[in-house]
């Protein structure tokens, strides 16, 4: 991938690890860092440098660019546990993925949605020009069943509240936490909430030995992958066994509950978690480019029914115009 296709913090991430990964200390490469950056960029390698210089940790100085809550989270395992350069890795294959899975959706979406906008604008001016005209020259009342619905002065305004009030309400419900009800929306959610559940403990495997105290220092950070540790972690103080205590939580894919119960029995947790979370991040790559695949034809067939639409409720009144003659 050219520079000039790379999102400037990935760019940047992956110049503070070649850096790293070649001995420079910390405060060169911040320096050498704020030396090649340019614009807003440079003047965020400048608030991270004089976080690092006050004794910031590595994983608050890199919240300048990643925002991403679940992100910060692995970083912040990461730098607990000695391997931040490991975390910073597997953040930047995340978001390199989302980054390309971006730009392949905006591809697909980009013609479609420009034929969407031009058939919205000429139904419009149909409905609020054209087809007030038309119906002033015919007697709907002669015409019954679906015809008379769609000859209805209220349809398409009636339509068009439908779908801005249906689109008001699934926003309302993400924006506050409510669960969907589709199989789409949570079975990538599963795959997502999987591999950072499952990149946390390869992270922490170096440190800790034990599941429990894995958990249990999970469920000391903050935020959604916290509240789940904590979840299960209340489970296995209850007494039950770990597969159980994570198998109860939806969002975790079952292979994992699985291999926690061998890692944990044969003491080779970490490098089990760590093959798996390969698997996983090829598994939700796959997922999410197999989506973004039926989204075009997905566009293309409302754009066949708004069309359909468009020129039935045309035709109508000239129908019935030339059967009153």
């Amino acid at each position: 991938m050219g520079n000039a296709s790379v999102n400037p913090p990935i760019q940047l991430i992956h110049r503070f690890l070649r850096l790293q990964s070649r001995g420079v200390s910390l405060k060169a490469t911040m320096e050498t860092l704020e030396y090649h950056e340019k614009g807003s960029r440079k003047v965020d390698v400048q608030q991270m440098r004089a976080r690092l210089e006050t004794g910031t940790s590595l994983a608050d100085v890199f919240s300048q660019i990643i925002t991403n809550r679940q992100m910060q989270e692995i970083l912040m395992t990461a730098e607990r546990n000695g391997r931040f350069m490991d975390g910073l890795s597997q953040v930047v294959l995340v978001l390199e993925m989302r980054m390309r899975l971006k730009e392949e959706l905006k591809r697909l979406i980009r013609y479609p949605l420009i034929i969407f906008f031009i058939l919205l604008g000429l139904g419009m001016v149909y409905a609020l020009y054209i087809f007030p005209k038309l119906m002033g020259m015919v007697d709907v009342s002669t015409y019954d069943g679906a015809g008379s619905l769609l000859l209805s002065k209220w349809f398409f305004p009636a339509l068009f509240s439908i779908f801005v009030i249906l689109g008001i309400i699934v926003y309302v419900l993400y924006r506050q936490g409510v669960e969907l009800p589709f199989y789409i929306w949570n079975r990538g959610k599963t795959l997502y909430l999987t591999y950072v559940f499952v990149s946390e403990l390869s992270l922490l495997q170096q440190t800790e030995t034990n599941i429990r105290q894995i958990i249990s220092r999970l469920a000391n950070e903050r935020g959604e992958m916290a509240e789940m540790a904590n979840r299960i972690h209340n489970r296995l103080s209850d007494g039950e066994g770990i597969e159980m205590a994570v198998k109860s939580e939806r969002f975790i894919d079952h292979e994992v509950v699985s291999l926690l119960g061998v890692g944990s029995m044969s003491g080779e947790l970490g490098e089990l978690m760590s093959l798996h979370r390969e698997l996983v991040f090829e598994e939700m790559e796959q997922y999410s480019r197999r989506l973004i695949e039926k989204v075009e034809p997905a566009l293309y067939g409302v754009l066949s029914v708004m069309v359909a639409t468009l020129f039935y409720t045309l035709y109508l009144p000239v129908k019935l115009i030339m059967a009153q003659l």
